[in-house]
Protein backbone atom coordinates (compact mmCIF):
# COMPACT_ATOMS: atom_id res chain seq x y z
CA UNK A 1 0.00 0.00 0.00
CA UNK A 2 1.34 3.27 -0.84
CA UNK A 3 1.75 6.33 1.20
CA UNK A 4 -1.88 8.05 0.65
CA UNK A 5 -4.16 5.06 0.09
CA UNK A 6 -6.14 2.64 2.72
CA UNK A 7 -6.32 -0.69 2.93
CA UNK A 8 -9.67 -1.66 2.54
CA UNK A 9 -9.30 -4.76 4.39
CA UNK A 10 -8.09 -3.15 7.29
CA UNK A 11 -10.68 -0.07 7.27
CA UNK A 12 -13.41 -3.03 7.04
CA UNK A 13 -12.10 -4.47 10.14
CA UNK A 14 -11.19 -1.36 12.41
CA UNK A 15 -14.67 -0.20 11.69
CA UNK A 16 -15.95 -3.63 12.81
CA UNK A 17 -13.32 -3.21 16.07
CA UNK A 18 -14.68 0.50 16.56
CA UNK A 19 -18.33 -0.94 16.38
CA UNK A 20 -17.97 -3.57 18.95
CA UNK A 21 -16.27 -1.13 21.07
CA UNK A 22 -19.20 1.37 20.87
CA UNK A 23 -21.36 -1.70 21.94
CA UNK A 24 -19.20 -2.29 24.84
CA UNK A 25 -19.40 1.63 25.82
CA UNK A 26 -23.44 1.12 25.53
CA UNK A 27 -23.38 -1.65 27.77
CA UNK A 28 -21.29 0.00 30.28
CA UNK A 29 -23.48 2.93 30.65
CA UNK A 30 -27.02 0.72 29.89
CA UNK A 31 -29.41 1.30 33.27
CA UNK A 32 -31.40 -2.05 32.95
CA UNK A 33 -30.76 -5.34 32.60
CA UNK A 34 -33.43 -5.85 29.28
CA UNK A 35 -31.27 -3.13 27.58
CA UNK A 36 -28.07 -4.69 28.81
CA UNK A 37 -29.14 -7.85 27.49
CA UNK A 38 -29.94 -6.75 23.99
CA UNK A 39 -26.50 -5.29 23.94
CA UNK A 40 -25.24 -8.54 24.51
CA UNK A 41 -26.79 -10.05 22.05
CA UNK A 42 -26.27 -7.44 19.41
CA UNK A 43 -22.22 -7.59 20.29
CA UNK A 44 -22.20 -11.25 20.69
CA UNK A 45 -23.52 -11.65 16.93
CA UNK A 46 -21.29 -8.48 15.49
CA UNK A 47 -18.08 -11.08 16.81
CA UNK A 48 -18.98 -14.12 15.36
CA UNK A 49 -19.52 -12.41 11.82
CA UNK A 50 -16.50 -11.17 12.09
CA UNK A 51 -14.30 -13.78 14.06
CA UNK A 52 -15.75 -15.75 11.12
CA UNK A 53 -14.15 -13.39 8.38
CA UNK A 54 -11.21 -13.51 10.03
CA UNK A 55 -10.49 -17.11 10.63
CA UNK A 56 -11.80 -18.23 7.27
CA UNK A 57 -10.95 -15.67 4.35
CA UNK A 58 -8.59 -12.97 6.41
CA UNK A 59 -6.00 -14.87 8.47
CA UNK A 60 -5.13 -17.62 6.24
CA UNK A 61 -4.42 -14.68 3.37
CA UNK A 62 -1.77 -12.76 5.97
CA UNK A 63 -0.54 -16.21 7.22
CA UNK A 64 0.25 -17.09 3.95
CA UNK A 65 2.44 -13.78 3.12
CA UNK A 66 4.50 -13.40 6.15
CA UNK A 67 6.60 -14.92 8.24
CA UNK A 68 5.06 -14.87 11.98
CA UNK A 69 3.14 -18.08 12.49
CA UNK A 70 3.38 -17.27 16.42
CA UNK A 71 1.56 -14.19 15.86
CA UNK A 72 -0.61 -15.68 13.75
CA UNK A 73 -1.63 -18.38 16.15
CA UNK A 74 -1.52 -16.45 18.88
CA UNK A 75 -4.96 -14.46 17.29
CA UNK A 76 -6.68 -17.59 16.76
CA UNK A 77 -6.13 -18.74 20.19
CA UNK A 78 -7.77 -15.42 21.10
CA UNK A 79 -10.84 -16.06 18.68
CA UNK A 80 -11.15 -19.79 20.19
CA UNK A 81 -11.45 -18.10 23.97
CA UNK A 82 -13.79 -15.84 22.52
CA UNK A 83 -15.81 -18.58 21.03
CA UNK A 84 -15.92 -20.03 24.08
CA UNK A 85 -16.96 -17.10 26.15
CA UNK A 86 -19.81 -16.00 23.42
CA UNK A 87 -21.07 -19.98 23.55
CA UNK A 88 -21.65 -19.85 27.04
CA UNK A 89 -22.93 -16.82 26.74
CA UNK A 90 -25.63 -17.78 24.10
CA UNK A 91 -26.65 -20.98 26.61
CA UNK A 92 -26.89 -18.93 29.54
CA UNK A 93 -30.11 -17.28 31.05
CA UNK A 94 -29.94 -13.38 30.97
CA UNK A 95 -30.68 -13.28 34.99
CA UNK A 96 -27.80 -16.15 35.42
CA UNK A 97 -25.66 -13.70 38.19
CA UNK A 98 -22.48 -13.66 36.25
CA UNK A 99 -24.07 -13.25 32.93
CA UNK A 100 -22.94 -9.45 33.07
CA UNK A 101 -19.69 -10.34 34.44
CA UNK A 102 -18.90 -13.78 31.58
CA UNK A 103 -19.65 -10.77 29.03
CA UNK A 104 -17.35 -8.09 30.95
CA UNK A 105 -14.29 -10.93 30.46
CA UNK A 106 -15.32 -10.95 27.04
CA UNK A 107 -14.71 -7.33 26.51
CA UNK A 108 -11.71 -7.70 27.73
CA UNK A 109 -10.67 -10.36 25.48
CA UNK A 110 -11.50 -8.20 22.95
CA UNK A 111 -9.75 -5.11 23.90
CA UNK A 112 -6.78 -6.87 24.10
CA UNK A 113 -7.28 -8.80 20.86
CA UNK A 114 -7.81 -5.47 18.96
CA UNK A 115 -4.56 -4.01 20.57
CA UNK A 116 -2.52 -6.74 19.00
CA UNK A 117 -4.41 -6.87 16.19
CA UNK A 118 -3.97 -3.19 15.15
CA UNK A 119 -0.48 -2.70 16.77
CA UNK A 120 1.14 -5.48 15.12
CA UNK A 121 -0.48 -8.09 12.89
CA UNK A 122 -1.98 -5.20 10.73
CA UNK A 123 1.12 -3.05 9.69
CA UNK A 124 3.48 -6.32 9.39
CA UNK A 125 0.22 -7.84 6.82
CA UNK A 126 0.25 -4.28 5.26
CA UNK A 127 4.00 -5.23 3.94
CA UNK A 128 3.02 -8.37 2.58
CA UNK A 129 1.95 -8.54 -1.16
CA UNK A 130 -1.35 -9.38 -0.59
CA UNK A 131 -4.00 -8.33 -3.27
CA UNK A 132 -5.37 -6.17 -0.59
CA UNK A 133 -8.67 -4.77 -2.79
CA UNK A 134 -9.62 -8.43 -3.97
CA UNK A 135 -9.27 -9.63 -0.47
CA UNK A 136 -11.56 -6.48 0.50
CA UNK A 137 -14.26 -7.13 -2.38
CA UNK A 138 -14.32 -11.02 -0.94
CA UNK A 139 -14.56 -10.38 2.70
CA UNK A 140 -17.27 -7.53 1.95
CA UNK A 141 -19.22 -9.93 0.30
CA UNK A 142 -18.81 -12.63 2.65
CA UNK A 143 -19.44 -10.36 5.77
CA UNK A 144 -22.62 -9.17 3.90
CA UNK A 145 -24.26 -12.51 3.49
CA UNK A 146 -22.84 -13.90 7.21
CA UNK A 147 -24.86 -10.71 8.39
CA UNK A 148 -28.08 -11.62 6.46
CA UNK A 149 -28.13 -15.30 7.56
CA UNK A 150 -26.81 -13.90 11.30
CA UNK A 151 -29.68 -11.65 11.58
CA UNK A 152 -27.34 -8.25 11.81
CA UNK A 153 -28.00 -6.94 8.47
CA UNK A 154 -29.73 -3.27 8.99
CA UNK A 155 -31.94 -4.60 6.43
CA UNK A 156 -33.76 -6.65 8.79
CA UNK A 157 -33.82 -5.59 11.89
CA UNK A 158 -35.64 -1.98 13.00
CA UNK A 159 -34.76 0.57 14.79
CA UNK A 160 -34.61 -1.17 18.28
CA UNK A 161 -32.47 -3.97 16.78
CA UNK A 162 -35.40 -6.29 16.64
CA UNK A 163 -36.44 -8.17 13.50
CA UNK A 164 -39.81 -7.02 12.77
CA UNK A 165 -42.54 -9.47 13.06
CA UNK A 166 -43.93 -11.21 9.83
CA UNK A 167 -47.80 -10.50 8.98
CA UNK A 168 -48.41 -14.06 9.72
CA UNK A 169 -46.96 -13.81 13.32
CA UNK A 170 -49.16 -9.84 13.53
CA UNK A 171 -52.35 -12.25 12.42
CA UNK A 172 -51.76 -14.86 15.09
CA UNK A 173 -51.07 -12.02 17.32
CA UNK A 174 -54.49 -10.32 17.22
CA UNK A 175 -56.55 -13.48 17.16
CA UNK A 176 -54.86 -14.22 20.46
CA UNK A 177 -55.96 -10.84 21.87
Amino acid sequence: MGLFTTNPVFDMLKKDHKKVQELFDEFESAGDSRSKTRIIQETLRELEVHAKLEETLIYPAIREKIDDQEMMDEALEEHHVAHVLINELKRMKHNDERYQAKFTVLEESIKHHVKEEEGTMFPEAEKAEINWDELGREAMERKEALMARNGTSRSRTNTKGRRPKRSGQRRRMKKAA
